[in-house]
This record gives structure tokens, C-alpha cells and sequence, in this order.
């Protein structure tokens, strides 16, 4: 990750020792799915697209006011990717993916919270080839959700996650080989952990 986005990992949770007892931590797991990587229609059908891969999360925040906290999520996924070139599919390997955003998050109702959030995305393959053949890249990210908790335990809750979030996508090989837009990737992901508990 660019060390640009730890400086608000630092600068939050700075203090957090003195407020320990406020501090929120959960884990996750779940699975996430992504729109096309890349498309090409000008000579043939070629696009190139993310399996639906397993995921983790993993975040901390504090609270800024009364029902609102501030805080970090990093998640990392790794799943497959595949060629699609006029309806054949062919398998390029392993594609995996890491995220930290810098977010605030608030209620909606009882047991239901807002989250949004902005930072950055790394792609790196198993291998540099194809698209990542000059190697991987990383892009400014922003994404929204919400969170469902409930008590289970003392200090835990059971949360349940549904999340959005939206970059810009090219690789220095897409650039080299004349690709001068972005392409839009839009990623959904659902998830299930632990929290602990805001009580």
C-alpha cells in the first residue's frame, strides 16, 4: 500500500490507548465478486474478469461523536481470473487483491449502521503476465455498506456486512498496449464475523 494511506492508521489510532475500552475490533469473512477488468470490442470480444473469491476483513475505529466513529478496514481476497475471447474461457491463474480504507461509519436504526470510506486497492497476480505482465497496480478506491449487529455474547456481537466500492482499473501493460481509459470495476462483497461489542 502507498505510505500515504498508513499515515491515517497512525494518526488514528495514536491515542488509542487511552481509549481502549471505546475501541471497536471485528474480523469477517465472506465472498466478493467484481465487474470486468478489462474489455476490448474494437478487433475482438476479448474482456477479462475476477472469479467470485473468498475474503477477509479486518477493522478498528474509535469513536468521534455521539453514535459516530472513524476507523480502518483492510480486507484481502484471492480467487481466479479468466480470459473470455468469443466465448471461450480460458484461466489465467490467481488474481489477489488488497484494500485499506479510511471510513465513518454511524446509525441508521437499532442493530443497523452507514459505513463509508475511501483508500486505496492493490492488484497483484500469482504471475506477471497478460495484463499484469509489467507487474501489478494500485488505485484509489471508495466504497459504502451497511452492518448488521447483534449481541451473542458479553462483549461480542454477531455482524453481518454487505459492502460496495468503486475504482478506476488499467495496469502499465494495458497502457503500453494502447489502452488510454480506465475501466469502471465495480465490487460487491458480503461477509459474516465477530465484533466486539460498542455496549
Amino acid at each position: 500500500m502507498p505510505k500515504s494511506f498508513l499515515l491515517p492508521a497512525l494518526l488514528l489510532f495514536a491515542g488509542a490507548t487511552g481509549l481502549e475500552a471505546q475501541t471497536d475490533y471485528y474480523a469477517r469473512v465472506g465472498v466478493i465478486g467484481a465487474s470486468k477488468l478489462m474489455r476490448d470490442v474494437i478487433i475482438d470480444d476479448i474482456s477479462v474478469r475476477p472469479s467470485i473469491a473468498p475474503m477477509l476483513a479486518l477493522g478498528a475505529s474509535l469513536p468521534i461523536g455521539p453514535g459516530y466513529r472513524a476507523g480502518l478496514e483492510a480486507t484481502f481476497a484471492s480467487g481466479s481470473y479468466h480470459q473470455e475471447e468469443d466465448g471461450v474461457e480460458s484461466d489465467l491463474g490467481t488474481l489477489r487483491t488488497g484494500s485499506l480504507l479510511l471510513g465513518f461509519d454511524g446509525p441508521i436504526v437499532p442493530s443497523l449502521r452507514w459505513r463509508v470510506g475511501a483508500g486505496a486497492i492493490l492488484y497483484w497476480p500469482s504471475e506477471d503476465a497478460g495484463i499484469f505482465l509489467q507487474g501489478g497496480t494500485t488505485k484509489f478506491l471508495a466504497g459504502f455498506g451497511v452492518d448488521y449487529r447483534r449481541p451473542v455474547m458479553t462483549k461480542w456481537d454477531l455482524m453481518a456486512s454487505a459492502r460496495y466500492d468503486y475504482h478506476r482499473f488499467t495496469t502499465e501493460e494495458l497502457e503500453r498496449r494502447g489502452f488510454s481509459q480506465n475501466q469502471p470495476v465495480s465490487r460487491v462483497s458480503l461477509s459474516v464475523g465477530l465484533a466486539r461489542g460498542l455496549r
